[in-house]
This record gives structure tokens, C-alpha cells and sequence, in this order.
């Protein structure tokens, strides 16, 4: 029972405030183009702040691990590979193809993942976590690019991925807070409460925010692919690599980290990124809805799992 608790105490608070959100759009508190506008001033205002304090406030010393990160990278890795290869075999349209490679590999660790890991092992205890995803993040962002223009019919064009990756909020706040941190720079006290405010206010803001964007409609007419990439994202990707870390001995914060990267669902923003890049946005939007409501049965139930197992 207590397993159950501190499960249900992770989980239910992050998609009650998704449910907000939704909430807020059903009821018109907040119009779509309002919704938009507020996404974007979150994304590159609130984001950087988030992965930089995540970063500056964690004893790096102490928290990197390279068996993490090398784990994590390869594992993603391999489903950009195997969707590569697979995909092909079931969808027929090449701007559904490069939707579907790209959920394969791109979990919402950030808006889910770092409040997730915060509320199970408490914000001291993450560095583990942080530190993987000033590189994984980066990473991510290429194989989301590298797969829309794969299947789009052009030419991947590496300056404007690698342009695209070094202006993202993620990316630059995370380096800011490592460079802080190997060059000890003391902030002064009012650029770190303003920087930590920030960062507090980031999730909700940005959960908040993830449920204005749930669009029911977008369910329908998606059929197999839709199917296929939930199952894969919240099922088959957490089986094969929870038990591939757990044989490895990953235990704890390391292995609360590799269940954030294979087990959450696909990132919002991908949904924006497919409408840009000329992927199936009706699609993107589908996988996003789907993944994000099912991930609050499924990210409880791994936990609980783990959990009772004692691998947490």
C-alpha cells in the first residue's frame, strides 16, 4: 500500500494540472491563438531558467554518471535505428513515417521527466538525471530533425539542424549551468532568486500549457500508426530497456533516469515540429494526446512496480 501511495503521489498531481489545462481550453478561459502565444513565451522564456538551475544547483562532482548517459544514448540509438528500419514496413506515407520515427525517440523527459524524478527522490538527489540530459536533450533534437527531413524527400542540411539545436532553451540553459559550475561562478543573490523563481514557475506553467493543447479530434482517423507508436513508446521500449538496466545493475536515481527516457510519452513540441516540417500533423497531435493520457496509468504502474520490487 505504501508503494501505491508514493506511486500515486509522483503521478496524479503532474496530470491533474495537465487536466487544468484542458479544463481551461474546454471552458474558454484561454483562446487557441492565447494558448500559442503563451506556449512560445514558455518554451523561450521559462525553459532555459529550468534546465539551468536543475543544473547550477546540483553538486556535479558527485552526481555524473557515465554508465547512465552511455546507456541512455545508445538506447536511443537504437529505436531511431530500429523505427528506421521498421516503420517503412507498416505506414506507406512518408510524412506519417517521419512522425512515427520521430516518437519513437523523443520523450517528454523535460515537462515530465524532471518533475517526476524531483517528486520520487527530491530535488538534491537528481544530479544523476540533470546531467544526462545536457546531452541527451541536444541529441534528441537532432534525431527529431534528422527524421522529418529524412522522410520529407530532402536533403538533411547539418548546419541548419546544428543552428537549430544550439538556439534551443533546453540546450542553452543546461550549458549555462555547467559552465557556471566548472568555472564556480558564484551568482549574485538576486540573479539566483530570479532565476529560481523562474525555474519553479516553469513546470506548472508548461503542464498547464500541455493541456490547453489536447485536441480530441486529432484521434481520429489515425488508426494503426497511432497505435503502434503508443505501444512502442509506454509498453514494449520500457520492458526491453528497464530490463536491460536493471540486468546491467542500474538501481535508484540512475534507474528512475532510464525509465524517464524510454517510458514517458512523446514530447508536445513535437507535435509544432511536424506542422513545420511538413510531417502528418494530425498525426503528431494524435500520438501526443494518446501517449500523455495513457502515460498517467503507465508511468504509475512502472513505478509501482519498481517500487515493490525495491529497485527504486
Amino acid at each position: 500500500m505504501e508503494n501505491m501511495v508514493i506511486s500515486l503521489n509522483a503521478v496524479l498531481p503532474l496530470f491533474l494540472i495537465i487536466a487544468l489545462g484542458c479544463a481551461a481550453k474546454q471552458l474558454h478561459i484561454l483562446s487557441d491563438d492565447a494558448a500559442r502565444q503563451a506556449n512560445g513565451l514558455c518554451f523561450k522564456l521559462f525553459m532555459a531558467p529550468l534546465l539551468f538551475y536543475n543544473v547550477y544547483s546540483t553538486d556535479l562532482a558527485s552526481a555524473y554518471s557515465w554508465k547512465l548517459l552511455v546507456f541512455c544514448v545508445v538506447g536511443t540509438l537504437a529505436e531511431f535505428a530500429f523505427g528506421l528500419l521498421f516503420i517503412p514496413h507498416i505506414e506507406p506515407s512518408r510524412p506519417a513515417q517521419g512522425v512515427m520515427l520521430q516518437a519513437f525517440c523523443r520523450p517528454n523527459i523535460v515537462l515530465l521527466g524532471l518533475p517526476l524524478s524531483t517528486a520520487l527522490f527530491g530535488p538534491e538527489n537528481i544530479g544523476h538525471i540533470a546531467f544526462m540530459l545536457a546531452v541527451l536533450v541536444p541529441l534528441i533534437n537532432i534525431l527529431a530533425v534528422l527524421a522529418l527531413e529524412l522522410f520529407r524527400g530532402g536533403t538533411p542540411n547539418p548546419k541548419r539542424i546544428l543552428l537549430g539545436v544550439a538556439k534551443n532553451p533546453f540546450v542553452l540553459g543546461a550549458v549555462a549551468g555547467f559552465l557556471c559550475k566548472l568555472l564556480q561562478i558564484q551568482l549574485p543573490y538576486v540573479l539566483d532568486s530570479v532565476i529560481s523563481s523562474m525555474a519553479e514557475a516553469a513546470t506548472p506553467l508548461a503542464l498547464v500549457l500541455m493541456g490547453t493543447s489536447m485536441n480530441f479530434g486529432k484521434l481520429q482517423g489515425c488508426g494503426r500508426s497511432l497505435t503502434v507508436c503508443t505501444v512502442v513508446r509506454l509498453f514494449a521500449a520500457p520492458v526491453v530497456f528497464l530490463s536491460l538496466a536493471v540486468a546491467l545493475g542500474f538501481r535508484g536515481v540512475p534507474l528512475c533516469g532510464v525509465m524517464l527516457v524510454f517510458a514517458t510519452p512523446v514530447a508536445v513540441n513535437s507535435y509544432t515540429m511536424a506542422l513545420q516540417m511538413d510531417g502528418d500533423a494530425d498525426l503528431a497531435g494524435g500520438i501526443v494526446l494518446l501517449t500523455t493520457g495513457l502515460s498517467c496509468l503507465t508511468l504509475f504502474l512502472w513505478i509501482f512496480l519498481l517500487k515493490a520490487l525495491g529497485l527504486f
